[in-house]
């Protein structure tokens, strides 16, 4: 059993004593994350979003100071800080098993609120572990301490986040993935109930303090002590530093709102840094109790401060589309994680080397008011920033149009200057609407930013809109957990059923019948606020229309050439079956001696392996000579990478001639994006070492696998067009291809241009099927086929979460000075390191 306040203490306690702290971090991790993405689904704002998180600091502002002081003035048989632990534990675990219960905002805030309470019951265990941990042990014990925080935090990043959104059935009754991550949050700080409970005794200290009435003079008076006020202004710099340490809560909206990762590349992204974390601290944790640490810590929160300028510079004046890969965020964020490891290392044993044992309570009593206080500041300041500077800079929530305009230069001076001349009325009422309510940015599918462009997107700020849709979002998420329980009603009918039970089915029915009637009541109001917004967006989107006229292309515009081939198709056989990966390589390299080759793909035959290699015949071309010319140039090709991959001399198994196209298409975006960002050139050199680089034509490449059909059209190749942001795209196009489609604009335009070449009518139609293939091909792969109107629809208000850190770069800033003032006060002898002063005596 650990006992407390030993000079000395065995590496086994130490282990044991910092054990808690994985189930902290794990559930830091379950209230930092799974539970503001249970918020999210009542509230979209993110001022709302952090003045919600941030209302439980209005009681820990009393809670959490009244415990710490109790707990240096109390005695009981089980100790003066355990019996404030367990309570805080147990209840807090209480609270995570109802948080997936509860069914609306309301429940879920109540809960939320009395999880805090309880968990402001735990504000005595810091002091409760640095009793159990001499000074000298402190740094190698904070090391320790964050490994195996580190460590939870990756399982819970890595494992249990991925699976928020997942529903599994057991028995006939869903068990949703959000469900299970809280109940495992909730299991594990059970466990550490019964391990401090059962594990560690209390030394009575016979503090001179115990048996001090609360009261507000000897509150106030602790808090006030002189050996402690000086030592609150680290906290308080070490509070705006640690919030700065990221946008708090809102870094989750970042990553999956703004960056659109998902919630388990989000994970895999933390849990990559926690793997090299695990290395970094083992080694960081050996110089832990070597450093000066009122040096150390300033120079690492300084240099955490140039990594956090140096991060939100690269990403929005270095990357075009201010959109980092997961490797730079790994790049950065393992940087910045490393330098906080540090001070945190530095930082913890720093503020307990001024405060003696018998005020440790106190001290962290008068350290929560001020952090909360500061925390109150920051966390509700970078919400209401970030709202801020979305009304002033971005584009506003209401009607939106994304119109394609002709040309791939047009400026926003021009735009802007063309919608400004119009006359605007709002689409609910005809009642007039003034232009600095419009909005006009050039937009591309894969977020690059730019002043100039061929896509529009054009938006009208409408505070009636955007009240509909809030009232959609409310009713959406009120209508989410009826259906789910209508349908677990309707398996435990089943289930009734089949036992037997055939009254307490009926009940059963009953009850999902009244549900079901809800459930309807929800989907029709939802549906008329569809219509409504729709109808809204389409009759702005006719007022786009009038006021750009012929700026915008007309349909058809988009395909720019259409021009027949005669495609011959060669079947060559092979000794074995060709790896994907060598076969593309093939490919490219095939296509840059010969640039009439469409593709290489696997043959299937019955009794062996083949290729089968097309290629455009040109007109008058002998196809024999055409034919020998192919087969030596792939026999060729391919054989270096797979020498005993052809049988020398072996003749063709076929060959065969089929209609093939070439059509030219404007897109949006440019369809090859040669700009590779300096951290990724850093890594395409390591690459290089072990396989290629990436080809910065992999897009295209993708877009021609997604095009591919087997049993329709097989061959295709797909490469920049003539000019800027146009797409050529060859592909075979056999008889048998889809089926005949309405005539429309397209159909006219693709007659205009292959009629008058000679081809048959219904390879026009084949022709049409195929350009719906590319639309939606391209756009998987964030290429946009140019249409006259591209979206026509209701739009939130977009945020740039990433403004949040020009809240923190004041906060980070505000922090140093505190610490740097700290320094001078301490220089003047008016502060000293009692703690260490009391172990040298002890």
């Amino acid at each position: 059993m650990i006992i407390t306040c030993k000079k000395v203490i065995p590496l086994r306690w130490v282990a044991f004593a910092i054990m808690p702290w994985a189930s902290f971090s794990f559930n830091s991790g379950v209230m930092g994350v799974v539970f503001f993405f249970s918020l999210k689904k009542f509230i979209e704002n993110p001022a709302g979003l952090t003045f919600v998180l941030s209302l439980p600091g209005f009681i820990s502002l009393f809670l959490q100071p009244i415990v710490s002081f109790l707990s240096d003035r109390i005695w009981t048989r089980f100790g003066r800080r355990k019996p404030f632990i367990a309570t805080s534990l147990t209840g807090v675990a209480c609270c995570l098993v109802l948080m997936p219960l509860m069914p609306n905002f309301w429940a879920l805030l109540a809960v939320f609120m009395v999880y805090n309470a309880f968990s402001d019951l735990n504000s005595p265990m810091e002091p409760f572990k640095q009793e159990i941990i001499p000074p000298q042990e402190r740094g190698r014990a904070t090391g320790a301490m964050t490994w195996c925080s580190n460590l939870a935090t990756m399982t819970f990043y890595f494992i249990a986040l991925g699976r928020f959104d997942d529903v599994r059935y057991m028995a006939g009754f869903p068990l949703r993935g959000e469900t299970a991550i809280y109940w495992s949050a909730a299991l594990l700080l059970i466990t550490m109930v019964m391990l401090i409970t059962l594990g560690i005794r209390e030394i009575d200290q016979k503090s001179a303090l115990r048996g001090q009435r609360l009261s507000i003079k000897n509150f106030l008076g602790g808090l006030l002590d002189r050996e402690l006020w000086p030592v609150y202004m680290l906290v308080v710099g070490a509070a705006c530093m640690n919030f700065y340490a990221g946008l708090g809560p809102l870094s989750n909206l970042l990553y999956t709102d703004q960056w659109g990762y998902t919630k388990q590349e989000m994970g895999i992204n933390v849990a990559v840094g926690g793997i090299i974390n695990l290395f970094a601290i083992g080694f960081l944790t050996l110089f832990a109790d070597r450093f000066n640490r009122m040096r150390a810590y300033q120079v690492l929160i300084c240099l955490s401060l140039g990594c956090q300028v140096l991060y939100y510079c690269y990403i929005n004046f270095v990357l075009p589309d201010k959109h980092p890969s997961l490797v730079e965020i790994i790049v950065f964020g393992e940087t910045i994680s490393i330098l906080g490891i540090l001070t945190g290392l530095v930082y913890v044993p720093l503020v307990y080397d001024y405060v003696r044992r018998n005020k440790m309570g106190t001290y962290n009593a008068g350290a929560q008011v001020m952090s909360r206080l500061t925390v109150l500041v920051t966390l509700n300041g970078v919400g209401l920033f970030v709202w801020g500077y979305a009304v002033l800079f971005q584009p506003p929530a209401g009607e939106m149009v994304r119109v394609a305009l002709r040309g791939d230069t047009n400026a926003q001076a021009e735009v802007q200057g063309a919608l400004h001349a119009a006359t605007w009325t709002y689409p609910q009422n005809g009642a007039p609407a003034s232009s600095s309510n419009l909005s006009a940015n050039a937009w591309q599918a894969n977020g690059t930013i730019s002043s100039t462009g061929r896509c529009w997107e054009i938006r009208l700020r409408d505070k009636d809109s955007e009240k509909l849709a809030t009232e959609r979002d409310g009713l959406t998420a009120e209508s989410s957990p009826l259906v789910a329980e209508e349908k677990m009603v309707q398996d435990k009918v089943s289930v009734l059923k089949l036992h037997g039970k055939t009254s307490d089915a009926s009940a059963e029915e009953r009850k999902a019948a009244d549900e079901e009637v809800r459930i309807d009541a929800l989907k029709a109001r939802i549906d008329d606020i569809n219509t409504q917004l729709a109808s809204r967006a389409k009759k702005f989107h006719d007022q786009v229309v009038t006021a750009l006229g012929d700026r915008i292309i007309a349909d058809g515009d988009q395909i720019l050439s259409a021009t027949p081939h005669q495609g011959l198709l060669l079947d060559l056989p092979t000794a074995h079956r060709v790896d994907a990966h060598l076969l593309e390589k093939a490919l490219d390299e095939l296509r840059r001696e010969r640039a009439d080759v469409i593709d290489l793909r696997p043959l299937k035959r019955d009794d062996g392996y083949g290729l089968t290699v097309s290629t455009v015949l040109a007109p008058g071309a002998d196809e024999a000579t055409v034919e020998r010319e192919l087969q030596a140039t792939v026999e060729r090709i391919a054989g270096k990478s797979d020498p005993g991959l052809f049988v020398p001399g072996a003749a063709p198994l076929g060959h065969g001639l089929q209609p093939a196209l070439t059509m030219d298409l404007m897109v949006v975006e440019n369809p090859v994006d040669h700009y590779v960002s300096p951290i990724t050139r850093v890594v395409n050199l390591v690459l290089a070492l072990f396989n290629d680089a990436p080809n910065p034509g992999r897009r295209l490449a993708a877009l021609a696998r997604n095009l591919r059909v087997p049993t329709e059209t097989n061959h295709v190749r797909v490469e920049p067009g003539p000019t800027p942001k146009t797409l050529s795209i060859t592909a075979v196009l056999p008889p048998t291809a889809g089926q005949a489609k309405t005539a429309d604009a397209l159909v006219a335009r693709l007659d205009a241009l292959l009629l008058r070449q000679g081809v048959p009518s219904d390879f026009v139609l084949r022709a049409r099927l195929f350009y719906d293939r590319i639309e939606t091909a391209a756009a998987t792969q964030r290429i946009t086929v140019a249409r006259p109107t591209l979206a026509v629809d209701y739009a939130a208000m977009k945020y740039d979460y990433m403004s949040g850190y020009l809240w923190m770069f004041v906060m980070g800033t505000i922090g140093i000075i505190i610490t740097i003032a700290f320094t001078r006060v301490e220089a003047r002898g008016l502060i000293r390191k009692r703690g260490v002063e009391e172990a040298l005596e002890s």
